[in-house]
């Protein structure tokens, strides 16, 4: 896995520890995992996101 270091406050950086902590394919897959966490900060489905592009008809003029 790659490591970036990225300048946080130190208050931050103890919440990505303590979150990079949790072991959260103890208990599920890693599919499950990953929509744990886009859910936890509501981001949208795939069906709102995709609502957002609608197809464009192909006209000539």
């Amino acid at each position: 896995m790659s490591r970036y270091s990225i300048p946080v406050k130190e208050n931050t950086r103890d919440r990505l520890r303590a979150f990079s902590n949790r072991n959260l394919l103890d208990r599920q897959s890693y599919d499950e995992a990953v929509n744990e966490l886009l859910d936890q900060v509501e981001f949208a489905t795939a069906e709102e996101l995709n609502a957002e592009y609608r197809p464009v008809g192909k006209s000539r003029t």
